[in-house]
């Protein structure tokens, strides 16, 4: 054989490696697209549930506070300030602090109270809701998706815990 029959060879060899490794290579980048693209539409899913229950308990919140702030606790102090006596001007201003300002200060605690452990719990409902949601699109992708505990470890290392001194 020739030496330019050798290189023709040699060219043609190379250029046909080539274009199939393109080939090969090209399909599935396609590919990855198409799972990437179909990822990316369950996860935007997701986070439209996600924003969509926060929405509602961060609504369902503001709703309890204003309506706190707006009827009950001056009912209340009305209320409070008829049983007391302080609308017939029987009491002094000690009196009236004692008897009418100190148990409505007491009230509007506990209700602050009752209002957080209520809110904190709407919080956690929304988040078993969109657990529950990332579980089943992870199923349905046939995916492994372990949810993530926002409340920490429940085995967590004696070493790692926080000391008092």
């Amino acid at each position: 054989m020739s030496t330019q029959t050798l290189e023709k060879a040699v060219r043609t060899a190379s250029t046909s490696t080539a274009a199939r490794a393109k080939k090969t290579r090209a399909k599935p980048m396609k590919e990855q697209k198409d799972s990437k693209k179909r990822k990316e539409t369950g996860r935007s899913s997701v986070a439209v549930w996600a924003g969509f229950f926060r929405v509602i308990v961060l609504l369902a919140d503001c709703l309890l506070a204003f309506i706190t702030a707006m009827v009950i606790i001056p009912l209340l102090g009305a209320w409070l300030h008829h049983q007391s006596g302080v609308s017939r001007g029987a009491l002094s201003a000690d009196g009236t602090i004692a008897m009418w300002l100190m148990p409505l200060f007491f009230l509007v605690a506990l209700l602050a109270a009752g209002e957080i452990v209520v809110m904190r719990g709407m919080w956690r409902w929304a988040t078993r809701m969109i657990a529950k949601i990332r579980g089943a699109r992870g199923e349905a992708a046939g995916g492994d998706v372990t949810s993530k505990s926002t409340t920490g470890a429940p085995n967590q290392s004696k070493t790692n815990r926080k000391r008092s001194t």
